[in-house]
């Protein structure tokens, strides 16, 4: 008697979960130097086809290669900024989220939050909690989000974020910061220097130090951001 089984195959990023795919990252860390690819490629499978690994092995194996190599692509589609998307909570009800309509009006602490979580795939849930939040009113294509109050009580809920959103948010963050680096740089030197009557020549070099620093950290970032966008993320 064969025995049967259900296996979900997603057919793009927003059919995968950001856990989903933070759950993989952090499994193919700790086996991408393995030079035996199967424990990775199988557990690609459980991961994103929601199938137990037992179930996976009893997969034909020109099945097994096809879903695999499929899963391998939808990973590496392209992705834009998401302005709104849609979840369902676990009490049925399903509540629309809205992306900081006016990211020039994003608050220090937003921001700082923002810097801390979103290079990390382990806390990418958290900036998606900075960048989104649920929409108080809409009309039309304007909407107005509920004030900023920290992680904590949005961040579970946005391990559920479809993952071309997260990801599509990374990458409009990056650019954004490319070009916020820079920005920072000319501008912060260009005050420190029109400060400099009311400022000790050391404090000045000081503060100059610590602005180099901080961009040169920034950029340090971005390039490893630019990397992880670039990386093949299955063994396939």
């Amino acid at each position: 008697m064969t025995s049967s089984f259900q296996i979900t195959i997603p057919i793009t990023l927003r059919d995968i979960k950001l856990s989903q795919w933070q759950k993989y990252v952090s499994l193919y860390n700790k086996n991408k130097d393995n030079p035996d690819p199967k424990f990775l490629n199988l557990k690609t499978l459980e991961v994103f086809c929601g199938v137990d690994l037992m179930s996976v092995t009893k997969l034909p194996l020109n099945t097994f290669d096809e879903v695999l190599e499929h899963v391998s692509s939808v990973l590496n589609q392209d992705v834009k900024r998401v302005n709104t998307f849609k979840l369902i909570g676990t009490d049925g009800v399903e509540v629309e989220f809205g992306l900081i309509p006016n990211l020039d009006k994003m608050s220090y602490g937003e921001f700082e939050d923002l810097e801390n979580y979103i290079y990390d795939d382990k806390t990418l849930h958290k900036a998606m909690a900075v960048l989104y939040r649920p929409i108080a009113f809409k009309k039309g294509d304007r909407y107005v989000i509920h004030e900023y109050r920290g992680t904590a009580e949005m961040a579970e809920v946005m391990k559920d974020t479809p993952l071309d959103v997260a990801l599509g948010a990374r990458v409009f963050f990056w650019t954004l910061a490319r070009k916020l680096g820079n920005y920072i740089l000319d501008y912060t030197l260009k005050e420190l220097l029109t400060k400099e009557e009311n400022t000790s020549e050391n404090r000045l070099a000081e503060n100059g130090e610590d602005i180099k620093q901080y961009i040169h950290s920034l950029m340090d970032k971005l390039k490893e951001l630019e990397k992880l966008q670039d990386k093949m993320f299955t063994s396939a």
